[in-house]
């Protein structure tokens, strides 16, 4: 399934993304009607910094679907990252490297997340 276990990931990205996409729009019509050249500049520079912007959302989008994202989470124990790779399935274990806790890949209302073992 197409980004399964991202389910609230994929909102908030889709959330992003049509704001960056209308920011990119605004600056565009902005630089478009203004006339100081100095102002002019800026906002075309914004709606650039805003393609930039849009065109990562779409990347990592891309990643999601493709399976290419790794699933990483922050340890509760120390803090630090325990990673579950690329494409991982619900029940796969991940060792955390810095405190050795076993963590085991879970799944709910459509998202990861992680329970100590």
């Amino acid at each position: 399934m197409i980004g399964h276990g991202y389910l609230s990931v994929i909102k908030m990205v889709e959330i992003d993304l049509e704001f960056e996409k209308d920011a990119v729009n605004i600056y565009t019509e902005f630089a478009e009607k203004v006339h100081d050249p100095k102002i002019k500049e800026m906002f075309i520079n914004f709606a650039k910094a805003e393609t930039g912007h849009v065109n990562g959302l779409q990347k990592l989008m891309q990643r999601i679907r493709d399976g290419e994202h790794e699933v990483k989470f922050y340890c509760p124990v120390c803090g630090w990252t325990v990673n579950f790779e690329k494409k991982p399935k619900v029940g796969d274990h991940a060792r955390c490297r810095m405190c050795g806790v076993i963590f085991e890949l879970i799944e709910i209302g459509g998202d990861y997340d992680i329970r100590r073992v």
